[in-house]
C-alpha cells in the first residue's frame, strides 16, 4: 500500500481516508476508524486473514500493526483467551483501545504502542502472530503511520525478530497484494531468509492478486510446502 502522499493513492484507499473519522460495522464489531488509522474495511484482506486464522488452536496471539483493532477482536472472539495488539502509530493505538473497550469489555486483549517487538515482553511466546503489514515504503508524508520503513524492509525486520517470540509450533500469518513489487512480498523475503512458507489464500480481486501466507521459523518445516 503506497504510503507517500506524493504518489497517487489507490482510489478506494483515498475514499476511506476522506471519510475519516467514521464508524463501521464489520463482522458484528462496531469500529471507530479515526483520522490517520488504516481502514479495516478497505478491501477484503483483513476479513480474509480473520477467517483463515480460525484454523489455528492458539492460546495466545498477537495482532502486530493492529490499526483499529479489528483482527485482535476477531482473534479474541474465536476463542483465543489472551490477545495482544500493538502498533507503532499512536492514533492507531488510541483507536484500538476504544474499540476493544467497546467490543470486548470483558478483557483479554492488551493494546500497546510498539515498533514491532520492541515493547512486547520477551517472556511471552505467541502461538499465532498476525501481521497485516505495509506492503510498500513511502518517502514523503506518512499515511496511517506507514512511512519509509515498509515493504521489504519491515517484512525482513519482522521475520528476523519473529522466531524468538513464537512458541514451539507457532506461526505467523501475513498478507500481500501485487499492487506492490514482488520483492516486498512475505513470500519473497521468507524464501530469501530460508523460512518455511505456504500460501493459505490466493485470489484475484480489486485489480490485483491478493495473498495470505503462513510463515514458520527456519527450524520448523513441518507444514511448509
Amino acid at each position: 500500500m503506497p504510503a507517500d502522499r506524493r504518489k497517487p493513492l489507490h482510489s478506494d484507499f483515498e475514499m476511506h481516508l476522506q471519510k475519516q473519522p467514521y464508524t463501521v460495522d464489520l463482522d458484528g464489531f462496531s469500529l471507530d476508524v479515526d483520522e490517520d488509522v488504516f481502514p479495516p474495511d478497505l478491501g477484503l484482506c483483513a476479513q480474509n486473514m480473520s477467517r483463515l486464522c480460525q484454523q489455528y488452536a492458539a492460546r495466545i496471539a498477537l495482532d502486530m500493526g493492529c490499526g483499529s483493532g479489528y483482527l485482535a477482536l476477531s482473534l479474541h472472539r474465536s476463542g483465543i483467551s489472551e490477545v495482544w495488539a500493538s502498533d507503532i502509530h499512536f492514533p492507531a493505538v488510541a483507536c484500538a483501545q476504544k474499540n476493544v473497550k467497546r467490543n470486548a469489555p470483558d478483557g483479554g486483549i492488551h493494546v500497546l504502542q510498539s515498533d514491532l517487538f520492541s515493547n512486547i515482553p520477551d517472556s511471552i511466546k505467541f502461538d499465532l502472530i498476525v501481521f497485516n503489514q505495509p506492503f510498500g515504503p513511502g518517502e514523503g508524508e506518512p499515511v496511517c503511520g506507514c512511512g519509509s520503513d515498509g515493504g521489504y524492509e519491515i517484512t525482513k525486520r519482522f521475520l528476523l525478530e519473529m522466531p524468538s517470540h513464537l512458541s514451539q509450533g507457532g506461526v505467523a500469518v501475513m498478507a500481500f497484494s501485487d499492487r506492490e513489487p514482488e520483492r516486498n512480498s512475505p513470500d519473497h523475503v521468507a524464501r530469501e531468509l530460508g523460512y518455511p512458507i505456504k500460501t493459505l489464500l490466493h485470489k484475484y480481486y480489486g485489480e490485483a492478486n491478493n495473498y495470505v501466507f503462513e510463515i514458520r521459523p527456519p527450524s520448523d518445516s513441518s507444514s511448509a510446502r
